[in-house]
């Protein structure tokens, strides 16, 4: 490692790091207050309002953060609900800074802290909002920064010690999302392949980190063991489910949406560096100045998630989950900063701050008209806008209030599928019981006993053109139901959304 190493300006990398942090820490505030709920994220929140030792389609970790946070602060503000995943992300970002330092340079990790903020995904999605992603990538981070400890630092002088912060760490990854199975798996090939790590497959503390990993994971597996082991079908198929042939349109669309996500001028140079990282084999040095099989251990755990949520494309419907491979492009990033502080110069800096101000500009121009629709009257015309789906249903919560359906006894409030659940529970914010019918509720199911509300009445909320679908689908659920009207939601007296059918029905009746 290099002992000197280049200042950002008069700040030193470290100083630097953590303007940043504060900088981008701001923005993600002003950010997470201006935009409202996304698809996910309400449903998140609908989810979260009731405690279980695990969740149907992801483990429990960043769904119990919600819940402690309505519980300790008592509102479901966007901002307060949003505050605690923004901090994750701060968190995590020095991490970034101080494994690449660890294995290179302070200016190293400097860059790949700055290239994992310059990159869309990061700095928006998993920096700002209320998903399982922020805390996976944190404890990520803080598994990988044990290891690096272990195998380059003076970890393995305490060996018990570290492998069992590195168990703990693990069990938080896995109590995050599944995607920690790759980091068990990266790490295992690095053990297997590099000959100078090959004694811990003998030495008792890895299996010991293993065990607390997996005593930290228990109440996924113990949640699951009482419901059919539902949340593994149900993830486990989205990577399996068989279709007639290959899907090449679905391989190319995630390719392109990957590195769309990525932001292709970091994305592209990161395979690049990848690549070379496995080219230098498991003990190999990359780049000059990097801890010899650093560049390995990076690339074992990021590149088998990159290439296989690519291919899973090619046979199963991915939709525009473009940020599956988002841990190994993470791996990559914090190599990418090492090569970059190796290359030092004028052409680096532009290329890496370039990519922070066109990110900066991208967002702000996202972030500006999600909040204010400005592009409508720029661009005129009748386009669908993807930021539509960020609004919030205040509408429907005023059509609600008005009906006095707040201050009733016996009624709970019904929405047909769990994105339209999602919204439907922003606006009735846990004042009445929540039930989300369809073919599709996921983990809303469980937060609603069918039986303890036979008899009630129900305010019934259906995103659809026919009025007539919701009759049709539970006339045989209700004594009766009547069409109140239809909602839409609006941005600046501009209409994004329409069809929002409400309905009261009386008399529940379950088959």
């Amino acid at each position: 490692m290099s002992a000197d190493s280049p200042r950002i300006g008069p700040f030193s990398p470290a100083q630097a790091t953590l303007i940043l942090i504060g900088a981008t820490f701001i923005l993600r505030l002003i950010g997470g207050f201006l935009v409202g709920w996304g698809t996910g994220e309400a449903y998140y929140l609908a989810s979260a309002r009731q405690f279980h030792l695990s969740y149907f389609d992801q483990p429990p970790l960043s769904l119990w953060t919600i819940w402690a946070t309505l519980q300790l602060t008592g509102s479901d503000n966007l901002l307060i609900v949003r505050l605690p995943f923004i901090v994750m992300f701060a968190v995590s970002t020095w991490l970034v800074f101080d494994i690449v330092r660890s294995i290179h340079s302070p200016i190293a990790g400097f860059y790949a802290a700055l290239i994992v903020n310059a990159c869309v995904l990061f700095s928006l999605s998993i920096g700002s909002w209320t998903q399982p992603d922020a805390p996976m990538v944190l404890f990520w981070l803080a598994t990988t920064r044990v290891l690096i400890e272990i195998f380059f630092g003076r970890g393995a002088q305490r060996p018990f010690l570290y492998w069992s912060l590195a168990g703990l760490f693990l069990g938080l990854t896995f109590l995050s999302k599944y995607h920690a199975a790759f980091l068990v798996a990266g790490t295992g090939l690095f053990i297997l392949a590099n000959s100078t790590q090959r004694r811990w497959l003998t030495h008792r503390a890895p299996w010991l980190a293993l065990v607390i990993a997996l005593a930290i994971f228990s109440p996924v597996l113990i949640w699951n063991a009482h419901n059919d082991w539902v949340s593994f079908g149900f993830q486990g198929g989205r990577a399996v489910e068989a279709n007639a042939g290959l899907r090449w349109d679905g391989l190319i669309r995630m390719i392109w949406g990957q590195l769309l996500y990525m932001v292709p001028w970091l994305a592209i140079p990161a395979l690049y560096v990848g690549g070379r990282a496995l080219a230098a084999g498991p003990r190999g040095q990359f780049p000059s100045g990097a801890e010899p099989g650093a560049a390995a251990l990076f690339a074992y755990i990021g590149w088998p998630i990159v290439i296989f949520f690519t291919l899973v494309a090619l046979w199963s419907d991915t939709q525009f989950h473009f940020h599956w491979q988002a841990p190994g492009y993470l791996m990559l990033f914090m190599l990418m900063g090492a090569w970059a502080a190796d290359r030092d110069g004028r052409a680096i800096r532009t290329w890496l701050f370039g990519s922070a101000i066109a990110t900066f500009v991208i967002l702000s121009l996202l972030v500006s008209h999600a909040a204010t629709g400005w592009a409508r009257a720029v661009f005129p015309g009748d386009w669908e806008d993807p930021t539509a789906l960020q609004l919030p249903w205040t509408e429907l919560g005023e059509a609600l209030d008005e009906r006095g359906a707040f201050g009733q006894g016996e009624l709970f409030i019904a929405g047909t599928n769990w994105i339209d659940c999602g919204y439907i529970d922003t606006q009735i914010s846990g004042r009445l019981p929540l039930a989300c019918f369809g073919n599709d509720p996921r983990n809303l199911e469980f937060n609603f006993d069918r039986q303890d509300h036979v008899g009630w009445n129900a305010y019934i909320v259906a995103q659809t053109p026919n009025a007539d679908r919701v009759p049709d689908a539970y006339s045989d659920d209700f004594d009766s139901i009547e069409h109140l009207g239809t909602v839409s939601i609006a941005r600046n007296d501009v209409t994004e959304l329409g069809n929002i059918q409400v309905y009261y029905a009386q008399g529940y009746n379950p088959l």
